[in-house]
């Protein structure tokens, strides 16, 4: 089985939200800081907000609103978002391909910042959500 979805550091300042138009459960949020909330939109630009949470203060004041978080919870796995055709900066990976520094072949060959320690985001992904 395929694992949950992790947003890595090239989603940083580029949130491009590709993966909120393929995401069939609406798992993937952008963190509001005049509401101090996380909301996913039912589609990428609409601003009809599907599900909302409150975040952790100290994880989302790591990378604020400049990235997209995925809530792990409510993630299924499908895989659609972090297929190669999807984000086009190569920011979002299987949990169990997550680069981890070394030089192995990962999930996203094409990824700028291959060869970086991605692990950090698995963690941050589950601290993120407070709720």
């Amino acid at each position: 089985m395929a694992g949950v979805a992790i947003i890595t550091e090239a989603c940083i300042t580029v949130k491009d939200r590709a993966c909120v138009d393929v995401c069939p459960v609406q798992c993937i949020y952008e963190y509001n800081p005049s509401t101090n909330r996380l909301q996913s939109e039912q589609q990428a630009g609409s601003g009809v907000v599907e599900n909302e949470h409150a975040p952790n203060d100290d994880a989302i004041a790591v990378f604020g609103d400049s990235i997209l978080y995925v809530n792990l919870d409510e993630c299924t796995s499908c895989t659609a978002c972090y297929q190669p055709d999807v984000c086009p900066v190569g920011a979002i990976y299987s949990e169990e391909h997550v680069p981890d520094g070394t030089e192995a072949i990962k999930y996203n060959t094409a990824d700028p910042n291959k060869g970086h320690d991605h692990t950090f985001f698995v963690a941050q992904s589950r601290a993120v959500f407070a709720d």
